[in-house]
């Protein structure tokens, strides 16, 4: 018997969702194996662009719930019977916006859950600067609350900074900072979100933090019981302006001293909020002076980067958290070299210019290096309107006897790739 073999007969809960295949696959993946699956929407528009939700993979689970998912009392309420017990098994989200809550909600149903207090410092990325305090891995930072506090933070950060929402996701608001000048500018625009991109409200504050130089990497791991598994680290590539996530390869080579010393940075900072349980994407940035902590993710990664943890370690990250969820208190084994591919890679597409989508050329021609496309995006759609990683159309993913080798092919496929638009007006 399997470990996936567990899930037969539970009833796990999904409030809400991320984008994209691999998070669908996901549900039905654990629906295969005998999992009741409900899944919990405030409303169907965020997923389906007006179309209907039945006809929409996240449409096709046991059952689709209409509920405030921004409260957790209103999650509890559903998920309760009569007699204040819980109907499901476990509960849990994927989506940074309904991590914190869903969290709660566990805790309230008294089901298994990654931990309030390690969430929600997660989510809210000051309160994750100052779980680390004086540790290595920390970097200089100032939450600035209004316009009179900018200058001293701007002076204890140092430039070139980074400015960010503390409390976004999918590198929404995300600036970098060269001058005092573009630090202001940074400050006067992100200042004026008072909603995160789910419509919960915002402060308006604004995360100012030191510039860290050096090579970002993402470490991808599972929690379980406290002591985190590590399936390994994920390359990353940034587009020089705009900063967004171009290419990822996995797993990443690194000297085994480097490896330990990021595995340790990423350990120590779990523990510093408590983590409990489930999985984690933590991006760092490898310096002279030692790893440095960009920010936690209380979730799995996206671009089809589990997907290359699934097809390299030989174990799928999405199955065993919902495991975990339930209670069923699964240990992930694997590691790379135990899958069917030596490396994987995974080349984001992004249009040239924003409006609407109106076809893509080059397909078959990229398919015929052996690489599979997944477009997320069909024509018709508006695409690339904001400056986020939400601006991508889809992926290019790769197998190879490498992550380099993978990589490599992907690029080359993704290059015969072209996506117009069409300008649409203010």
């Amino acid at each position: 018997m399997t470990a996936y073999e567990g899930f037969q007969g539970k009833r796990l809960a999904v409030v809400e969702s991320m984008l994209h295949d691999a998070f669908y696959s996901g549900i039905h993946r654990a629906r295969d194996f005998g999992c009741e699956v409900w899944l919990l929407v405030q409303g169907e528009e965020w997923y389906t662009g007006g179309g209907p939700l039945a006809e929409h993979p996240l449409g096709k689970v046991d059952r689709v719930l209409h509920v405030d998912t921004h409260d957790w009392r209103a999650v509890v309420d559903v998920l309760t019977d009569d007699d204040g017990k819980p109907l499901v098994d476990g509960v849990l989200s994927f989506s940074d916006y309904h991590t914190e809550a869903t969290a709660r909600a566990a805790e309230a149903l008294g089901l298994p859950s990654q931990g309030l207090e390690a969430v929600r410092a997660a989510n809210h990325k000051h309160l994750l600067r100052s779980a680390l305090g004086e540790d290595p891995a920390n970097v200089r930072w100032r939450l600035v609350t209004c316009a009179e506090e900018l200058d001293e933070a701007i002076a204890h950060v140092g430039l070139p900074l980074i400015a960010k929402p503390p409390s976004e996701a999918i590198s929404y608001g995300v600036r970098k900072c060269g001058t005092r000048a573009e630090a202001v500018d940074a400050w006067r625009e992100l200042s004026g979100i008072r909603q995160s991109l789910r419509g919960q409200p915002r402060p308006g504050y604004v995360l100012l933090e030191e510039f860290a130089r050096g090579t970002e990497i993402s470490v991808e791991s599972m929690t379980v019981d406290g002591v985190t598994h590590f399936f390994g680290a994920t390359s990353k590539y940034l587009h020089k302006q705009t900063m967004l996530e171009e290419a990822h390869s996995f797993p990443l080579a690194l000297d085994p001293d480097v490896w330990e010393a990021v595995r340790s940075c990423v350990d120590r900072t779990l523990r510093a909020v408590g983590y409990r349980q489930g999985p984690a994407h933590t991006e760092v940035m490898l310096t002279e002076d030692g790893p440095r902590v960009v920010e936690v993710n209380p979730r799995l990664p996206a671009h089809m980067i589990s997907t290359m943890v699934t097809d390299v370690c030989g174990t799928n990250p999405h199955l065993d958290a919902k495991l975990l969820a339930l209670g069923l208190g699964h240990v992930p084994d694997g590691k790379p070299g135990q899958g069917v591919a030596g490396g994987a890679a995974v080349v984001v597409l992004f249009p040239e210019e924003s409006g609407e989508f109106t076809h893509i050329d080059g397909i078959d021609e990229a398919k015929r290096l052996g690489v599979s496309v997944r477009l997320h995006h069909e024509p018709g759609d508006l695409v690339a309107e904001r400056l986020d990683n939400s601006a991508s159309v889809g992926f290019v993913y790769a197998h190879g006897s490498t992550a380099e080798d993978a990589l490599d092919k992907a690029r080359s496929a993704a290059a015969r790739i072209h996506i117009h638009t069409r300008r649409t007006a203010p």
